[in-house]
């Protein structure tokens, strides 16, 4: 957040630099929660039926109380497999994933709000100050706002559709941070509608935004911190240019993005392209008498992309995921302990998939792990195994049940 706001705050235009109209003026230690509230009611179009409450807490606490949200809401089977499926992708590094996410809820937000309770949480001082220390109350309250009128779902993410959950929270986000620029505006002098070509320059500042591997968090998660602001914010602007504020109220009532693809291209989400199905049964003969499915969900296209990644940068990786289609993932459990990894994909043609086969190739040969990419009929697969032989068979399984 403290990123965000120094990207917004560096732009002339939304801190009052060139604008015939003064700064409201704001008492010493800021602006009370209510007039906070009443300036996000005017940018995002909605009404509080209640102010909900603020609690300011320091990083410690905001790590023991994420934490237990985080274990009252996600089953240990699901976080221990997301765990291994980062590990074995190479994204996630030598901490424990539970580990990440604690440091993350510490020292990398500056505030958060939990859904259905009514309750939003400011992180420490959040090293803002009192001209933006409103700004993270202004984002977290626009989610209090939302939540009262449509009931935003809880939980980070994980479970069977976790590309899916990704992009619903891509959308809160965004639409968040669509407010904040508004709301920053407003309180500069800049009135209620912001030009859109002012508000698309605040916009395009934080494409670079990024937090620095000095904050100790693996790549995966520096991305994935920021993925849904900047990216969100762009299918947010997108769909309120379209219809104003009301075509995104619709959009939360019947049109949440149904993939990472959509939030990543907005076309696909203007023609509501949906995931192709991939299915991944039939994979147990191939393997060891013992073996057991410890986790079992989609994979998006941002996910795609991040595998990609460090053995074929930014770029390639980009153009390789792109022609995405539709994706899943089957991990295993053998009886000795050590897992299989069945990853495959759905490419929208034959070029879009031959691409992709080559980058997932440079990505297996850079990882520390036997396995094989096999593709059949558009269709690509990456397998992880303790040994080519049986990661081959599996490989040969998913084409198989696919057949």
């Amino acid at each position: 957040m403290v990123v965000m706001i120094a990207a917004l705050s560096a732009i002339g235009v939304l801190t009052g630099e060139g604008d015939e109209a003064a700064p409201q003026p704001e008492r010493a230690s800021g602006p009370s929660l209510e007039q906070i509230a009443r300036r996000v009611e005017q940018v995002r179009e909605l009404e509080f039926k209640r102010l909900p409450r603020v609690k300011r807490v320091s990083e410690s606490e905001a790590r023991r109380l994420a934490l237990r949200e985080l274990d009252a809401e996600l089953p240990p089977r699901i976080l221990r497999g997301e765990e291994r499926l980062l590990q074995l992708l190479g994204l996630l590094g030598d901490d424990g994933l539970r580990a990440v996410l604690g440091k993350v809820y510490s020292s990398e937000i500056g505030g958060f709000y939990l859904p259905g309770t009514d309750t939003l949480y400011v992180v420490g001082g959040g090293g803002l100050g009192v001209a933006f220390g409103d700004v993270v109350l202004a984002h977290e309250l626009t989610h209090a706002l939302e939540d009262q009128h449509f009931g935003l779902e809880q939980g980070p993410l994980r479970g069977r559709w976790r590309d899916l959950t990704g992009a619903r929270n891509a959308l809160g986000e965004g639409t968040a941070t669509v407010a904040m620029v508004d709301y920053i505006a407003l309180t500069q002098g800049g009135g209620r509608d912001l030009p859109p070509e002012v508000r698309a320059q605040a916009l395009e500042a934080l494409e670079g935004v990024a937090l620095p591997p000095s904050s100790g968090l693996p790549r995966y998660f520096r991305e994935g911190l920021v993925f849904p602001y900047v990216a969100g914010a762009q299918l947010v602007n997108r769909i309120e240019a379209g219809g104003g504020w009301e075509a995104v109220d619709r959009a939360y009532e019947a049109g949440v993005p149904a993939s990472s693809e959509q939030v990543m291209h907005p076309a696909s989400y203007d023609e509501r392209e949906r995931p192709l199905p991939v299915r991944m049964g039939g994979l147990r003969p191939a393997l060891p008498d013992g073996a057991r499915l410890a986790y079992a969900a989609d994979m998006g296209e941002w996910d795609t992309e991040q595998i990609l990644r460090d053995a074929n940068g930014r770029e390639r990786s980009e153009a390789a995921a792109a022609g995405w289609g539709g994706g899943a993932f089957e991990l295993w459990e053998l009886p000795g302990g050590e897992d299989v990894l069945a990853v495959s994909w759905e490419w929208d043609s034959a070029r879009d998939a031959r691409e992709f086969e080559a980058a997932a190739q440079r990505s297996l040969d850079a990882l520390d792990a036997e396995g094989t990419v096999a593709a059949d009929r558009g269709r690509v697969t990456l397998v992880l195994a303790p040994d080519v032989r049986l990661a081959r068979a599996v490989a040969a399984a998913v084409s198989l049940e696919r057949r």
